[in-house]
């Protein structure tokens, strides 16, 4: 069978959630059962289909933290056709969002759900561990029949003959371009997301007890644009010019403990003379959240959030030590999908390089 996942990973610090959506899952289509054979997929039973029971209320909210299981007792599941396995009953509860027009935010697209055996399918070398289950919507491809709609309920989705613990997840795409890419207006359930994004999020694990059938519900979380303009308030140690991070975090004071609930980048920025950059990237959850931006004006850092000898970074020294200033605190609407913030680069960090060799085209 065709393989199901083909994202793009978002190569960047924090992003092991990116890399776990990333992989050769395979499709089974959404009305059909049986065992998958093919040469990218899991072994076990894939999906057996929606039970024609519908969804949960698309309209019910939930913030970063919810995108594992809710809790919730969805509708009744059949027992597994096998007695000595497990059905699992699927429900996918969007958060509130208010979709736009613009068709990458409008609530249309491609709905995946997979099981796995493991909290953490994915492997070092960027690729993943087979699921042992898998459905689509629509069956066959985003381009196979009409997109779902994150405006309505979602069909519950069905899996028989699986073991008594399982890792769900759902990702939806409201934009399914050829090649998808996890970043904004993607969509994540399953995962724990309560800590934000880690090395390696985990997914949530669903206990299934053998001959019966169990309904779970998992909040489906957006991965909402964020799109962060910086300027700055310093003289740069270089030519001002170079790539340039943010990412969203609840701690006014960063550290390394800090949690990472949004990320942006942008290859190359200036902020040269009267020059602003535009970074952008996406945010999970309603926030609010301290936005901080480090412009590595000698490109001496690495492919990820750091620090490097004379970069731009928009924190200001305090007898506590560093911090975010107030009014990069960034806050929106509890359903916006598009959010934007102006910061300013305060800080140049010392160190800095004697040669700047890094320019913008």
């Amino acid at each position: 069978m065709r393989g199901l996942l083909t994202l793009v990973c978002v190569g960047c610090f924090g992003c092991g959630l990116a890399l776990s959506a990333c992989g050769g899952a395979t499709a089974s289509s959404i009305t059909g059962s049986g065992n998958d054979s093919g040469a990218e997929g899991g072994g076990g039973d894939t999906g057996t289909g929606p039970d024609g029971t519908s969804g949960g209320d698309a309209t019910q909210g939930g913030d970063a933290s919810d995108a594992g299981s809710s809790g919730e007792t969805g509708p009744a599941c059949a027992p597994p056709t096998d007695p000595t396995k497990s059905a699992l009953c699927l429900t996918v509860i969007p958060e509130d969002i208010a979709f736009t027009s613009d068709p990458k935010f409008d609530g249309k697209g491609w709905l995946v759900a997979q099981v796995f055996d493991t909290s953490l399918p994915g492997l070092p070398d960027g690729g993943e561990l087979p699921a042992i289950a898998s459905l689509e919507l629509p069956a066959g491809g985003p381009d196979a029949g009409p997109a779902v709609d994150l405006s309505q309920p979602v069909p519950v989705l069905r899996f028989d003959g699986l073991p008594a613990t399982v890792y769900a997840r759902a990702i939806f795409v409201d934009d399914p371009a050829p090649t998808p890419v996890v970043g904004a207006s993607t969509w994540l359930a399953g995962y724990d997301l309560s800590k934000g994004l880690l090395n390696q999020t985990p997914l949530v694990a669903q206990s299934l007890p053998a001959g019966t059938g169990t309904s779970v519900s998992l909040h489906l979380a957006a991965l909402r644009e964020m799109s962060v303009t910086l300027d700055r308030t310093v003289t740069p140690a270089g030519n001002g010019e170079g790539p340039a991070t943010v990412i969203a975090t609840p701690d006014q004071a960063p550290s390394s403990n800090s949690s990472l609930f949004g990320l942006a980048n942008n290859p190359c920025v200036r902020v040269d003379g009267t020059n602003t950059g535009l970074v952008t990237g996406f945010v999970i959850g309603k926030g609010p959240y301290y936005v901080i931006g480090v412009l590595d004006d000698f490109g001496t850092g690495d492919a990820g959030v750091s620090l490097p000898p004379g970069a731009l970074v928009s924190v200001v020294p305090t007898d506590a030590g560093l911090q975010i200033p107030a009014s990069d605190q960034m806050t929106y609407a509890a359903n916006a999908y598009r959010v934007s913030q102006t910061i300013a680069l305060d800080l140049v960090l010392p160190g800095a390089p004697k040669t700047d060799t890094v320019s913008c085209p």
